[in-house]
Order: structure tokens, then C-alpha cells, then sequence
């Protein structure tokens, strides 16, 4: 839903593959291209005439190996462009000029390429490299394009009246350029939104990166969101390339907002304000064009009347709200989510569940769904790991039953101090989905915490046992 078939996917790729052979070939500028751990992946026609190097000679070689210090190899270990690189290539003696790309998809750098000519041609080398540049950049994105996944407002699944309003809202929020801050517990849909949003927006083509304030160790995150330059005694500088200058032209999605420290949140006021922004420990000014998408599980309005959150940063983000009903307020849209669940399920595991029982369904609609719509997603995915047959039935969601039964346990006897059902609930998700990370992950979600207050609070059960 919301995505192509594969087998478009595949032409297009193909398609966009010839186009850059057809350029890269027809380009009189040697060209070569390693992948982000060096091996040498092409080199066109040109190369081999400049250098007297074949293709069989150089491919497969590995360029940290060739020219560790060549502009090629300082892309792949900085991520950052390098333009008119003098050095000696020591395979053929000659003298080169050269810019380098890294090639970048989803955020992230796949491959990078050099453009070089001998340094007795320059004069003609900067304009066509540049027009090269720009015809590389311009399949880059398009690549960038058809690898992207980000949801569409079709994977927005949902008839309930009240979360069909909402849904609306978004779809007319993207529209806008103003910043969007969306509300609701934990797995009840907000990156879902948020990914929609941005699809539905102008900026669509551009990248959607986000940043994951509850899983971010505070000492790091400046750095993750503005990057960082160090400078060496050679005057070189390293540079780390930060989140608001890798979203430049698209969305910033960050997701529990309300976790950032008092610092962090006069620094991003800062920013957004003036639209401006260095590095930490660079000099350079980098110009911010992007478009901010917040989410938090927290209540932003409270925290700001206790002094917890800037008001001036709140008021900022929070151009236009919107509040995602918990799943057990629309509890009928479980069975759609489920039912797409099942499909996408089917295609990742090859088998051909096509639907619920009607007893498994009515547990479905039952249950409370504390963790929303991403609990229901791991109950799906677990019942599809142990059907045998078409339909999903009541023993396929033995962990369910066995979670409400559970509950009920609880709810039917005496009370009990708060600390004492907090613990029990705490084992109970850990008992369903493991001590492993990804387990502890689940559970956080489910409790309807952060995963960094998960491991506070199992440190506090360790320390009173």
C-alpha cells in the first residue's frame, strides 16, 4: 500500500543505471567509482586511455590500498566533496587534478566517485566537471528517490470517525510550510505521520532523517544534530556531517522531543530563529532549509508550565498539533491494521494467511492495546511465525490470551502498592519479549516508556533485590 511493485522498482533502477553508464562514458574526464569500503567498482572508457589502466586491471582493486591519500579514498573516510585535489598517481606517473563525491542514499554514503584529468588540461576541466557534477547529482537524487520508503498517507490505515479527522488534518498540515508536532503514547502512529506528512509535502523529494532523542546519549546528540569539524595539525579538517545539514531542502523528524536538555533546547531555538548554524568546533556557517516535524509522548503543555520545556521553543515547534488517539480508542481499525499486517507478513515469511477467525478476532478487539498499534504489529508478526494454516486462530496468539489472563489475574485480586505493580508489569513484558536489546526495545514500547527509562527502572529493581 502506498509503495510500487517490485518489478517497477527494478526497471527504474536498471533504467537510471544505463543512463549514468551513458554519461560516465561519454564524459572526456577519467572517472572512477569505489564502493564505501573501497573496492573499486568502474572506471570508464577514459581512465583507461589517460592512464593505461583496463578496467580488468582496476576493478575489484581496493583504493585505500592503490592511493590512501588520493581524493577518492579522503571521501570515503571524510563523506565530504574534495575539489581540485592535485596528487601523483603512482601507477602511471602522471600528475592529476581531481574533485570527489560521496554518493549518498537515504542519509547514507553507499559509494563516491572521482572525476580527474591531467593537471596540464585544467582550463577545460572546471566547466565540465562541474556540468558533470551536476548531471551526477541530479541521477543521484533520482536514485535517492527510488530507494526511499518513506510511508504515504495510503498506509494511514483507519475508518474510525475521530482518527479519519485527525488523518485529514495531517494531510492538510503537509501542505503547509509550517513545523508540525504530533502527540500520542508510544506506538500509536507518530513516525507513521510523520513519514505521510512529508511524503504529502513539497519537500517530498528532498531526504526525511530523524533523530531519536530518547535513544541518543545526550553527550552525542549535539553532535548528531549539527555535526562536527575537527582540525588536525596538517590543517585539514575532518567533518561529520550533522542531521540539519544532511535534511538541507527536506524534513527533520524529532522523535521524543520532550527529552532534550535545557542546553540542546536553547540551542535548536537559537537555530531555528535565526536559521543558521556552525558545526561543534567548526567555523563555517551553514544556512538551515529545512522543515521541523516533532512527536513526543509526553504532555509538552504541563512540562512548559513547570519550567521542564521552553515555552518559546514549544510554541515555535508546535505551529500545528496533532494528537493521535491511542489505538483503544478506535479499537475497530485493529482488524485493518492486522489484516495489512498479515499481507506484509505473507510477503516477508512466503506463506498465504488470508485472514482471522472470528474468535481471534473478537480478542483482537477486546484486548486494551497499551503499546497501540505497535504492539498489535508484534502480536501479528508472532502469530504469523507459528501458523500452520490459512487463518490466523485463538492458538496463534497463545502470548495474548496468556498477557489477558494475566491482567485479569491482577485486576481481580486485592490491591497492591504501585511500586509492586509497576514491577510486575516490568517482568511480565520482559517474561513476553526477552532480556535481548530488541526484546527490551518491545517491552519499553508496550509500558509506554523510553527505552533509556526501561534500563533506569530494571537498574532500581537490581539495586533493591
Amino acid at each position: 500500500m502506498g509503495q510500487q511493485p517490485k518489478r517497477v522498482e527494478m526497471r527504474d533502477s536498471r533504467r537510471i543505471e544505463e543512463e549514468l553508464k551513458v554519461l560516465y562514458n561519454s564524459i572526456q574526464e577519467a572517472i572512477e567509482v569505489a564502493g564505501k569500503d573501497g573496492t573499486i567498482q568502474y572506471v570508464n572508457p577514459y581512465f583507461s586511455r589517460l592512464t593505461g589502466i583496463s578496467p580488468y586491471e582496476r576493478i575489484g582493486k581496493n583504493i585505500f590500498e592503490l592511493s590512501p591519500e588520493g581524493a577518492l579514498a579522503r571521501v570515503l573516510r571524510t563523506h565530504e566533496p574534495i575539489y581540485a585535489h592535485r596528487s601523483t598517481m603512482e601507477e602511471c606517473d602522471i600528475e592529476i587534478i581531481a574533485n570527489a563525491y560521496p554518493i549518498v542514499i537515504e542519509g547514507n554514503i553507499e559509494a563516491a566517485l572521482v572525476v580527474f584529468q591531467q593537471l596540464t588540461e585544467t582550463s577545460r576541466l572546471g566547466e565540465e566537471i562541474e556540468a558533470a557534477k551536476q548531471m551526477i547529482q541530479a541521477l543521484t537524487t533520482r536514485v535517492d528517490q527510488m530507494a526511499s520508503s518513506s510511508y504515504t498517507f495510503d498506509d494511514v490505515l483507519g475508518s474510525h470517525p475521530d482518527f479519519a479527522f485527525i488523518r485529514n488534518k495531517a494531510r492538510r498540515s503537509a501542505e503547509t510550510h509550517s513545523p508540525i508536532m504530533i502527540m500520542g503514547e508510544s506506538g500509536s502512529g507518530k513516525e507513521l505521520f510523520a513519514h505521510a506528512i512529508h511524503s504529502g509535502s513539497t519537500r517530498s523529494h528532498k531526504p526525511f532523517l530523524k533523530v531519536d532523542c530518547a535513544n541518543i546519549p545526550e553527550s552525542l546528540l549535539e553532535v548528531e544534530l549539527l555535526g562536527y569539524e575537527k582540525k588536525s595539525q596538517d590543517r585539514a579538517s575532518e567533518r561529520k556531517l550533522g542531521k540539519l545539514e544532511c535534511a538541507s531542502g527536506g524534513t527533520l523528524f524529532l522523535d521524543e522531543i520532550g527529552l532534550l536538555n535545557d542546553y540542546l533546547q536553547d540551542k535548536l531555538l537559537h537555530i531555528l530563529l535565526e536559521k543558521k548554524f556552525q558545526p561543534v568546533d567548526g567555523t563555517q556557517v551553514i544556512e538551515l532549509d529545512i522543515r521541523i516535524i516533532t512527536a513526543t509522548n509526553r504532555d509538552l503543555r504541563t512540562m512548559v508550565e513547570n519550567g521542564q520545556f521552553s515555552a518559546d521553543l514549544y510554541h515555535l515547534l508546535g505551529g500545528i498539533e496533532i494528537q493521535i488517539p491511542p489505538l483503544r480508542m478506535h479499537k475497530e481499525d485493529a482488524l485493518t491494521y492486522a489484516q495489512s499486517f498479515i499481507y506484509k507478513a505473507n510477503r516477508k515469511l512466503g506463506k498465504h494467511v488470508i485472514g482471522i477467525t472470528t474468535q481471534a478476532e473478537q480478542l483482537l478487539l477486546d484486548y486494551h492495546w497499551p503499546g497501540n498499534i505497535r504492539e498489535l504489529r508484534n502480536v501479528i508478526e508472532m502469530a504469523m511465525d507459528s501458523v500452520e494454516g490459512d487463518m490466523l486462530n485463538i492458538k496463534d496468539f497463545a502470548s495474548l490470551v496468556e498477557i489477558v489472563n494475566k491482567t485479569e489475574e491482577i485486576h481481580y485480586r486485592e490491591p497492591m502498592a504501585l511500586d509492586e505493580l509497576e514491577k510486575r508489569m516490568i517482568r511480565l513484558a520482559l517474561d513476553r519479549y526477552g532480556n535481548s536489546v530488541e526484546g527490551k526495545k518491545r517491552a519499553a514500547g508496550v509500558l509506554n516508556i523510553s527505552l533509556a527509562t526501561l534500563y533506569n527502572k530494571l537498574k532500581t529493581l537490581e539495586d533493591n533485590v
